[in-house]
């Protein structure tokens, strides 16, 4: 071999071994301060509930005695539920609370029927069920509760907004309520509001999130939002919805939980979703810290985005063991039985599948948070986002678009239009024009 050619191949491999070199350095130069939601939790001693946090009866608009619902999440396992009627706050399972007069109607056509005071006792302290008990949730609430548009709010644990029939596209008025009052909130499937199950652009588009992220942002007792809501259809998008937010609030220093509820009417959609709480005792006090502390997983039987059309789990949803997080090497590290796989998600795109992911290795991916997702034969379950600053948070706020100031005639006109959407014939014409 000639002495040229032998200089030649030294030089490409010492530019490929610098280039190399090169990246390894600057892979190592990226450094993550990593924020989990579940850093507080000690996964010796704390248990794993699993809650539902939105269910109605016979005291507003579901189809079912306020007994027969209890009785019915009591079979199927469940350790915590909330009952949350349309502008009712629950005074608890053995008593009847004060209605609304109109979405009320059934109190003038039932004989509603409480649960009794001794089967109260009984399903409270786990009575034929292993000593396990089954939480009442103290004073759950869907707010806004006779709107047309959908902008429903759950609260909890102040009483806020009873009676209250509330007002077409304020999400506003029920968050600062409950806030003052002393409770926490979340937003409930917020893609019904803007139909975005038919589009999913409308969940990207900034100037419909704008809606959720300002009460999002002013409010801390405001801590999330449903992804998952029924059987998956109205809420198919919402994880969309939720990745965008996520986008926005995070490098503002805010986040927002994912929460995933039955919302149910009739009995066929008890038992499709769950959080899984991750609490050490099982309290009203114990559970508004987990939801205000983002201590939970969301769980869904049906995805039908991740999972499939027309999937539908069947068996117990993969349990989450441990979840490390190594912040010398930035690496996250979970530990979990029965699953098929664990994908990693950031800005609303998976990123990464396995039981670690690593910060730095996928750090041109990587946006402001990260969640992952663990798939089994039960359905899907998934995590809050943990934040991941790599020191240059302000480089990813995203801003909002301006808006171009109106004409007078064009004021005038968004004006009018404004007040008939409030209005059941406005929503009407949405609902056929615009949905």
């Amino acid at each position: 071999m000639s002495t040229k050619r032998l200089i030649a191949i030294g030089m490409v491999l010492f530019t490929l071994l610098n280039i190399l070199s090169l990246s390894a350095f600057a892979a190592e130069k990226v450094s993550y301060t990593i924020t989990s939601p579940y850093e507080t939790v000690d996964w010796d001693t704390f248990k794993q509930y699993k809650a539902q946090l939105h269910a109605h009866t016979l005291y507003s608009d579901g189809g079912m005695d306020v007994k027969d619902v209890v009785e019915e999440y009591y079979k199927q396992n469940y350790d915590i539920l909330a009952i949350t009627d349309h502008g009712v706050v629950n005074k608890g399972w053995d008593e009847v609370p004060e209605m609304l007069p109109i979405i009320g109607y059934n109190q003038y056509m039932y004989d509603l029927t409480p649960v009794t005071p001794e089967r109260y006792e009984e399903i409270t302290t786990g009575v034929g069920r292993d000593g396990r008990p089954m939480l009442d949730v103290n004073q759950g609430i869907e707010m806004n509760g006779v709107v047309m548009r959908k902008n429903h709010v759950n609260g909890f644990f102040c009483g806020a907004f009873q009676g209250d029939w509330g007002e077409e596209e304020d999400y506003i008025s029920p968050i600062k309520a409950t806030h003052e009052a002393g409770g926490i909130s979340f937003i409930a499937h917020p893609g019904d509001f803007y139909a975005a199950n038919r589009d999913y652009e409308r969940a990207k588009d900034l100037n419909n999130l704008k809606i959720f992220i300002d009460p999002l942002l002013e409010y801390d007792s405001c801590v999330g939002m449903e992804i998952f809501n029924e059987r998956d259809t109205v809420a198919r998008a919402d994880r969309i919805l939720w990745d965008n937010v996520l986008m926005y609030i995070v490098p503002r220093g805010k986040v927002a939980w994912g929460f995933s509820n039955d919302d149910s009417h009739v009995i066929e959609n008890i038992g499709v979703t769950a959080e899984i709480m991750l609490m050490p005792e099982l309290s009203n006090e114990a559970l508004r810290t987990a939801m205000e502390n983002g201590t939970f997983f969301a769980c869904s039987r049906i995805a039908r985005n991740e999972m499939g059309e027309d999937y539908e789990g069947n068996g117990n949803f993969s349990k989450i063991e441990k979840i490390t997080v190594d912040e010398e090497q930035d690496i996250i590290t979970v530990t979990a039985n029965n699953y098929d796989i664990i994908e990693w998600i950031s800005d609303g795109e998976i990123i990464a599948t396995g039981s670690k992911f690593n910060l730095r290795e996928n750090s041109e991916k990587l946006g402001s948070y990260v969640r992952f997702q663990i798939k089994n034969e039960g359905g899907i379950v998934m995590s809050q986002p943990f934040v991941c600053d790599d020191g240059n948070m302000e480089a990813k706020i995203i801003e909002m678009p301006e808006q171009e100031p109106l004409s007078f005639v064009e004021n005038v006109f968004a004006t009018v239009v404004d007040k008939i959407k409030k209005t059941i014939l406005g929503e009407l014409i949405y609902r056929a024009f615009c949905q």
